[in-house]
Formats: structure tokens, C-alpha cells, sequence
């Protein structure tokens, strides 16, 4: 992010309960380096996702917030062509293509260049998350699919506050909550069609996708969608049917279901 072509105003960090060693000394690292830019937000104990996304909504202090995860690469001109299209179609929600890799993809170095990620993304080796790119479509597509991409998210702070943030009641949906709520709210939403950003797909990713906790917190979620008129009871039932069903195979059947079927 500090390498962008419209490099961040702040950089705000949340840490989400205690550190290693290691990381507190990267982290101690960029703050010296940067103390005009760096603003590390430290949990005393781990909140989940949307409670640390709340705490560090609170400490951004621009009007445009970007975010992404720790260990996911966004590319050069993320933010110049996320902004481009923000500008054009007064968009206040946007994201952007999200090609996932692993890491048996990059060998055994400890730090790899964003242009190495960029030749894997032109050997087409990588799988990609696209989503529709203009408003309306954005809308339909969300009655049965996360609309957003949440790594490579672009998000007017205004429009966020407004609907209230993140709710910690819908663990794994945090993300899509919040984005329905603010489509519902009048935010105009945008996606840019192109890569934008590289996130890493280990197993672990799909292995978080399945088991009695998920789902129940999938089935409460829908449910949550149909009681507001996010979606039909067709829509609703056809959704928990289909995720519960991915959700109770084995792992390496759901990691095939989501290449083969819900990536490109």
C-alpha cells in the first residue's frame, strides 16, 4: 500500500490482540519509518474481524478508507483506478477483481516482489473472483452473492458511519451485511473489472467455510436477508440448500466447487 500510485494519507493498523515477537518488531519497524503516516491500533484481546474493523474505522481520520488483510499484495494502481471510477460514477462502495493464489505458487522466498505476483497473474495460473461492475447489476447480484470483494475494498467513511458499520452479531458475513445496508442506504456501488488485488487461498481459507459453526451463522445470516427484504423466500431457501450442502462436504470438494464453479 505505502508503494501505490496514490499513496494512503494515513495507514492505519489494528492488531487484533497480542503479537509475536517478530511482528511487533516489523510493526515498530514502519512506525519509525513513518510516524507521520502510521497509526497502530492495538486490541488487548482478539474482538474478530468486525470488531477490529470498528476500532479502526474509528481511528481513520480521511474520507476514503481502502482496506485489505495483512498478507494479501494489492497491485501499484489499486487505489488510482478505483478513485478513477468512484469519480466517474459517484460510487461511495466499490472493489475490484481478486485474484487468489497459494503459496506453493511463489517457492521458498521469504519476500516476493509485487512483480512476481503480476507474472503470475498474466500466466493466468491464478483464479479469479469477478463481480458485476455496474450499480445495478451489483444490486441483483447481491439477493444471492456477496457483491463485494472485502480485501479490496474502496468505502466513503461517511457512508459507512452512516448505516452504523460493521455488526458483530453475523460472524464470516460481516462484510456482506455492511454492504447491503449501505446499497439499501442509497451508497452507489462500483466494481473495477480488472485485478486489483492478490489474496492468499490456502487451505485454510476453505477449510473456514465449512463445520456446524459456519454454518449456523449462514442459515442466521439468510434468514436475516429474507426478513429484510434483501432477498425472496425462494431466493433464501435455494441459498441455505445449496451453501449448506458446500458446507458439509469435505474440504478438498469445496475447494474444487469454489475454482470450478464460483471462480473464473
Amino acid at each position: 500500500m505505502l508503494g501505490q500510485s496514490v499513496p494512503p494519507e494515513e495507514f492505519v493498523l489494528v492488531c487484533d490482540g497480542p503479537l509475536n515477537e517478530s511482528l511487533d518488531r516489523v510493526i515498530e519497524d514502519f512506525e519509525s519509518r513513518y510516524p507521520e503516516q502510521f497509526k497502530v491500533v492495538r486490541l488487548p484481546e482478539n474482538k474478530g474481524l468486525a470488531g477490529a474493523l470498528n476500532e479502526g474505522l474509528k481511528a481513520c481520520t480521511c474520507p476514503w478508507i481502502a482496506r485489505m488483510d495483512s498478507d494479501d499484495i494489492a497491485l501499484p494502481d489499486r487505489i488510482e483506478r478505483q478513485f478513477e471510477i468512484a469519480e466517474k460514477r459517484g460510487a461511495g462502495l466499490l472493489s475490484g477483481t481478486v485474484g487468489e493464489f497459494a503459496t506453493s505458487q511463489l517457492g521458498e522466498e521469504e519476500e516476493v516482489p509485487v512483480e512476481r505476483f503480476q507474472a503470475l497473474l498474466a500466466s493466468g495460473s491464478l483464479a479469479l473472483r469477478s463481480l458485476p461492475s455496474e450499480d445495478q447489476e451489483i444490486r441483483k447480484f447481491s439477493r444471492k452473492r456477496n457483491p463485494m470483494n472485502h480485501p479490496s475494498v474502496l468505502m466513503q467513511k461517511e457512508a459507512v458511519e452512516k448505516v452504523g458499520g460493521y455488526d458483530t452479531r453475523y460472524p464470516y458475513f460481516e462484510d456482506y451485511d455492511l454492504w447491503l445496508r449501505m446499497l439499501k442506504a442509497g451508497t452507489v456501488a462500483a466494481n473495477v473489472i480488472d485485478p486489483v488485488l492478490l489474496m492468499r487461498a490456502d487451505d485454510g481459507l476453505y477449510e473456514r467455510r465449512g463445520g456446524k459453526e459456519y454454518r449456523a451463522y449462514m442459515k442466521a445470516f439468510r434468514k436475516r436477508m429474507w426478513k429484510e427484504n434483501d432477498c425472496s423466500f425462494r431466493e433464501y431457501v435455494s441459498s441455505v440448500c445449496i451453501r449448506n450442502l458446500v458446507a458439509v462436504a469435505p474440504s478438498g470438494m469445496r475447494k474444487k466447487f469454489y475454482g470450478k464453479v464460483l471462480r473464473k
